[in-house]
């Protein structure tokens, strides 16, 4: 088997084999199937199966080496199967399907304007792990965070959209919560003079999306999101900057390391959308939770 460049950083963390699952376990999710379109043609085209050096390509995995100890590693996943060989790997559970597996993740998704443009994948999901998913009332963890970037200097733009596991974790996160970057949840009395993070649900933005309305300029948004039935004063106000709107994404359907997302801030400036399951060197395809 062909092995990764040596130029990249090798990660020496006791917890090797739980990352190395963690992150192949999510490539073959199917929150990131159904939208990494680079990864889904090859999983489509061969019954499922990927060769593992294709997934050594991936952003997140260059740093696990050898690949010996990566393949020891994979041996242990309760949702993976690795070949005879060790050359190819594929999910254990069969894809639901696709239409079902698309209207599971936008009703549990959530749509987040705010966060600082400096801000990386790892930071997002360690403030996610640490501040939000210990307070959910169902499941303790995330699908996805998929953040939105410009197309040419994948930039972040300070949006993300979240996966829940579940849509009454949706529902409470977007409904029950007040929360600001990097603090977190706030109380009543905490919230004057923060900067709370601007939430929709991702059914509300799609709708604006494709209506190609801004946030704040839409009569979408002078009713309830799809979640927020009971809470009228939790809409979602948008900004007053015309460069921070809706924009439109290039690909609708992102896949995350979690994939990213990109969405174009002026008609000019494309943004795509990047999703974890970055492609191989050349092409990234993105970042994502994840490392879900």
């Amino acid at each position: 088997m062909s092995s990764v460049s040596m130029s990249d950083s090798v990660y020496k963390g006791s917890d090797f084999d739980e990352k190395v699952r963690k992150q192949v376990e999510f490539y073959f999710s199917d929150s990131n199937l159904q939208t990494d379109k680079f990864l889904w043609r090859i999983y489509e085209a061969n019954d499922g199966w990927v060769e593992l050096k294709t997934i050594l390509t991936f952003g997140r995995m260059r740093q696990y080496r050898p690949e010996d100890k990566v393949i020891e590693a994979l041996k242990a996943s309760d949702k993976l199967v690795l070949s005879s060989n060790n050359d190819m790997i594929r999910r254990k559970d069969p894809l639901k399907d696709f239409n079902e597996l698309k209207n599971t993740r936008r009703r549990n998704s959530v749509h987040i304007e705010g966060f600082p443009k400096d801000a990386t994948q790892e930071d997002l999901e360690e403030w996610f792990s640490t501040k939000i998913v210990p307070k959910l009332p169902v499941e303790k963890a995330l699908c996805s965070i998929r953040r939105h970037r410009t197309k040419a200097g994948r930039e972040f733009l300070g949006i993300a959209d979240v996966e829940f596991k579940t849509q009454e974790d949706a529902e409470y996160f977007l409904n029950e919560l007040n929360v600001s970057y990097p603090d977190g949840i706030l109380d009543g009395d905490n919230v004057e003079g923060k900067d709370v993070l601007k939430k929709m649900s991702l059914l509300t933005y799609k709708e604006l999306k494709e209506g190609g309305k801004r946030f704040g300029v839409n009569e979408v948004t002078k009713r309830r999101s799809s979640f927020n039935d009971s809470r009228g004063k939790k809409k979602f106000k948008g900004r007053k900057d015309k460069t921070e709107g809706v924009a439109e994404e290039v690909k609708e359907d992102e896949s995350t390391e979690t994939t990213e997302t990109t969405d174009e801030k002026e008609p000019k400036e494309k943004e795509e959308k990047e999703e974890e399951s970055d492609k191989p060197a050349k092409s990234e395809s993105a970042e994502g939770t994840k490392e879900n």
